[in-house]
């Protein structure tokens, strides 16, 4: 699966996927309980702020894992989610490396993540990245410089909106075709 870029048009397919998130996956990817009006209201106002999300489709074009890059200054802050049964498929990480190249094709100097300190998978993300990891009072703040972009970043951008692009196309006559054939054929 390709991350590609969320547009305001995917908004809804997010607060879907956010709010599927339940009990304690849900705190851990907020840091806290948040109620569904909460999830909305974020997802609203992060497509009006200075910011990009990224997500992973199935199959039947539902957003199954997403990343919010939000950019304050010269830094950016990253929220990862996978839904839980697409968990261990490095979804995770593939969102991680797509922000980040985003974020050098737009000036940003370091990537800053915060998890609550139990949050094994976010924990991981940072380490295997060489995060610098700072934990205190159960919460964990990791951060890493990143490189200035390059005209190979630039064009790795634009790659990686193509193949997700195309992704999308195919899922999506995929689809089409699945449904003409079962509607013709049974």
């Amino acid at each position: 699966m390709i991350p590609r870029k969320l547009t305001q048009l995917d908004e809804d397919k997010l607060v879907a996927h956010l709010t599927s998130l339940e009990g304690e996956d849900r705190r851990l990817r907020f840091g806290a309980m948040v109620s569904d009006n909460f999830i909305e209201n974020y997802i609203h106002y992060s497509f009006n702020a200075e910011s990009k999300w990224f997500g992973c489709e199935d199959k039947d074009g539902n957003i199954i894992a997403a990343c919010h890059a939000a950019v304050k200054d010269d830094d950016a802050e990253l929220g990862c989610s996978v839904n839980k049964e697409y968990r261990g498929n490095g979804l995770a990480q593939e969102m991680f490396d797509r922000a980040v190249t985003w974020l050098r094709t737009q000036g940003i100097k370091e990537v800053f993540m915060h998890c609550l300190t139990e949050n094994k998978a976010m924990r991981h993300i940072a380490s295997k990245n060489e995060m610098t990891i700072v934990s205190e009072y159960g919460e964990s703040d990791a951060t890493v410089g990143i490189q200035p972009a390059t005209t190979a970043t630039v064009m790795k951008d634009a790659y990686l909106d193509r193949m997700a692009v195309y992704d999308m196309l195919i899922k999506t006559n995929y689809n089409a075709f699945d449904f003409y054939w079962r509607r013709n054929n049974t």
